[in-house]
């Protein structure tokens, strides 16, 4: 029994060239869903599977573009600066704790 099939009894696959039978659901070559039915169905897994959480990423707008997968993608926020802004922005209430101490109620705070 041939193994090989005739080249009358194969198509190329649409999506690499590659001769395939043409009953085939996927090609064997590429990978490539070729049957529109079975091809919506994995969509609808892969996007069932995948979290549409975006947290701090610069808003909707950011979110609804990362989704659709147009536009840049997101880029991380580095920890040496993210503690470098924290060490900073925590000085600033250095002057306001300093004025809630000088003006403190001190009939009930000493």
């Amino acid at each position: 029994m041939d193994e090989t099939a005739s080249p009358a009894a194969t198509i190329d696959c649409p999506y690499c060239a590659e001769p395939i039978n043409p009953k085939s659901k996927k090609c064997k070559h590429c990978g490539e869903i070729l049957d529109p039915q079975m091809r919506e169905l994995e969509l609808l897994k892969s996007q069932r599977n995948t979290p549409q959480v975006f947290m701090n990423a610069g808003g909707g707008a950011a979110a609804a573009a990362a989704a659709s997968g147009v536009g840049t993608m997101l880029r991380r926020f580095p920890h040496w600066m993210h503690v470098l802004l924290v060490i900073l922005s925590g000085g600033l209430w250095i002057p306001a704790y300093i004025l809630m101490y000088l003006f403190r109620n001190k009939r009930y705070y000493y």
